[in-house]
């Protein structure tokens, strides 16, 4: 392999980014598919990142297409090629469009990036494909993707993620016939957070002693496990994740009191979020019950309680709340009584100030794992809030409550919580469906009729 197509010598000398041992060896082979099940801080992104300007750097008209289980994912990697690209005297003249998610380089190949979407991914030939977060993506985003590297000689994929997923998940399987019988076809790659060179192996030691080990095997180890006091099972939230899109609020079609909110306020490290619940697209189950979707997700670190209540401002004035509740815990009680008062000037519904208290946890988590048991509540391809959802953890107190919590270090839990107060909102609102055009005051009699259809009388 000459000097110029080597990745490791291309990564060091022309992107002055070498690559760790084991980067080399996932980005030096030749199998046609690689997988890599990654732990924390290993260097997972930079790699793919190295790996896809590599491809489309030492090829003309090459095609890159980068797959992540979300938006916001999808921009960062995508960023992530282009800084990598723009420090480079070689690819200088590559160019970032931002609105078509595209990175074109000035041999005419180009690296796009899409969140994980049948729609995005359909059509055109592909010549590397990159699926990050795999154990995140909807297998029926898999079969829409993977179709597109068959009309291109010499194609390849790779499917990298985090230990996530069912055994007869896409990524779970491919990984695994990779470690057991790897070849040219399919080749796959353990690494734990201890292969990075950065990595303390001291502090990791700590960390593995302060957390429950179902955690620590699976965020630092890289290995799937068994549920062990997780409060929701791997199981419930694979089935409960489905594909679709978030509906930010500016391009909601509006409606009558159809959405619930909850709102978590963020202190010190912690993030500011917002969770928003309506109507799924099949509004009713086969027993006549309501089913429900996470319509959006909001999430801000380092973001000022004054900026947060003005955006919450704007998206309450944006979704047609029937109800919004915010915690009033610790510093949430100020920031709650002046999101109230700003959106009743407004001539919005009333905020629900809600304390957050181990009953109330232990009610809105069981309601949240019962609407999934039922399918009743589907959830967003959020890596976030699925990690959030899968580190909770649950004991019985001496009073007999059960205490359900991430575990301190573990990581966030802001969007859980955002989440599990909009649940528990449901219980005394009637959502109606989502409209598909602005709902008017001619549109109350279909509702009320819609409600006599269904049954619902009062309960969720």
């Amino acid at each position: 392999m000459s000097a110029v197509l080597d990745p490791g010598a291309f990564a060091e000398q022309l992107l002055g980014e070498p690559l760790w041992p084991h980067q080399l060896a996932f980005a030096r082979s030749s199998a046609r598919y690689r997988v890599v099940c990654a732990g924390r801080q290993v260097g997972k992104s930079r790699g793919l990142a190295v790996i896809a300007l590599h491809a489309a750097a030492t090829h003309r008209n090459y095609n890159v297409l980068l797959v992540s289980a979300g938006e916001v994912a999808s921009r960062r990697l995508l960023e992530e090629c282009a800084d990598l690209a723009t420090s480079s005297p070689l690819l200088k003249g590559s160019v970032l469009d931002e609105t078509k998610g595209a990175l074109v380089l000035s041999n005419g190949s180009v690296i796009r990036s899409v969140p994980a979407s049948q729609r995005q991914i359909r059509g055109g030939s592909i010549d590397l494909l990159i699926v990050d977060e795999a154990g995140f993506i909807d297998p029926e985003v898999w079969r829409a993707a993977e179709p597109s590297i068959i009309a291109r000689p010499g194609s390849r994929v790779i499917l990298a993620s985090t230990p996530w997923g069912k055994p007869d998940h896409f990524f779970r399987q491919l990984w695994q016939r990779g470690m057991t019988s790897p070849d040219e076809r399919v080749e796959a790659w353990h690494w734990p957070s201890s292969v990075s060179p950065m990595v303390d192996a001291d502090l990791l030691e700590q960390i593995r002693g302060q957390e429950a080990p179902h955690y620590f095997a699976r965020e630092f180890l890289a290995e799937w496990t068994d549920d062990v006091g997780a409060f929701f099972t791997s199981v419930e939230l694979a089935e409960a994740t489905k594909e679709y899109d978030l509906v930010p609020p500016e391009s909601y079609p509006g409606g009558h009191a159809n959405v619930v909110g909850g709102v978590d306020w963020g202190a010190r490290h912690d993030a500011n979020t917002l969770a928003v619940i309506g109507r799924a697209p099949a509004p009713v189950d086969d027993r006549g019950r309501p089913r429900y979707r996470v319509l959006w997700l909001e999430e801000h670190f380092s973001m000022s309680y004054d900026r947060w209540i003005d955006r919450l401002v704007e998206v309450g004035c944006l979704f047609p709340f029937a109800a919004l509740a915010a915690e009033t815990n610790g510093v949430g009680d100020y920031p709650t009584l002046q999101l109230a008062q700003q959106l009743a000037l407004r001539g919005r519904p009333s905020v629900v100030p809600v304390q957050t208290t181990a009953k109330l946890k232990q009610d809105g988590f069981g309601l949240v794992q019962l609407l999934m048991q039922q399918d009743r509540l589907e959830l967003p391809q959020h890596p976030a809030l699925l990690r959030q959802l899968a580190a909770l953890e649950f004991e019985r107190t001496e009073s007999g409550l059960m205490r359900i919590a991430v575990p301190d270090r573990v990581g966030h839990d802001d969007l859980a919580m955002a989440l599990c107060l909009a649940v528990l909102q449901l219980g005394g609102n009637e959502l109606p469906p989502a409209p598909t055009t602005a709902w008017t005051d001619d549109d109350e009699d279909d509702f009320d009729e819609f409600m006599r259809e269904v049954g619902i009388g009062g309960s969720w």
